[in-house]
């Protein structure tokens, strides 16, 4: 793959919505590319054995990534055998790495 087909798209956007008694509200609306580039996902595997638990949320924040994308991810290392669920029974899904 070429330099330009491994760039993230991620588009910024702030709005100012209108709210009572003349304020208003600053909210900042990210939209973020629904592919994982290889280079940023070689990364998130090699980092994945280091970490002491593994939550959707954290890796999609560090790498400004969708959550539901990290997801589909982490469920596919699961199905290799890299990282285990701690417990199917908890609403928040926790992967820890398999060892």
């Amino acid at each position: 793959m070429s330099e330009k087909e491994e760039k993230l798209l991620v588009r910024k956007a702030t709005l100012n919505l209108r709210r009572k008694y003349g304020r208003t509200k600053q909210i900042t609306i990210v939209e973020r590319d629904a592919f994982v580039p290889t280079s940023i996902e070689k990364e998130i595997r090699e980092s994945l054995p280091k970490r002491k638990s593994i939550l959707a949320s954290d890796i999609a924040l560090r790498f400004d990534i969708r959550i539901s994308t990290v997801n589909l991810l982490l469920k596919q290392y699961e199905e290799e055998g890299l990282i285990k669920l701690l417990d199917p029974n908890l609403k928040l899904k926790i992967y820890v790495p398999n060892s």
